[in-house]
């Protein structure tokens, strides 16, 4: 079943909202460990600021690689390859299209 942009950006949305609240959370209970073994304030929170930065990104990187598609080109040497996000079918259509292209660069080695 193929959702409609406005829904899959909304479900981006969401599932980025429950992850950014996951990682603060995560990012305070490191602070707080570090905190109960006499860790000062100053060190402890650019700790939890980096757990919680850390665990956005992988956040990120997950939901836009499953929310992606990618055309390559079949034929062996060449490596055009497009990546595409909430693109409609004529989009995905047209790169698909072009991802069969008849001129190839391949590179000499």
């Amino acid at each position: 079943m193929k959702l409609s942009p406005n829904t899959t950006i909304r479900r981006h949305n969401a599932v980025m909202a429950g992850a950014g609240l996951v990682a603060v959370a995560c990012g305070m209970a490191v602070a707080l460990r570090l905190d109960a073994y006499a860790v000062p304030f100053w060190l402890s929170v650019p700790c939890g600021y980096a757990i919680t930065s850390g665990l956005l990104s992988l956040a990120s990187r997950a939901v836009g690689a499953l929310g992606s598609v990618t055309y390559a080109c079949t034929v062996p040497g060449c490596t055009f390859s497009a990546r595409l996000r909430w693109a409609g079918a004529a989009e995905c259509r047209r790169w698909q299209e072009a991802a069969t292209h008849p001129q190839h660069l391949i590179p000499r080695s």
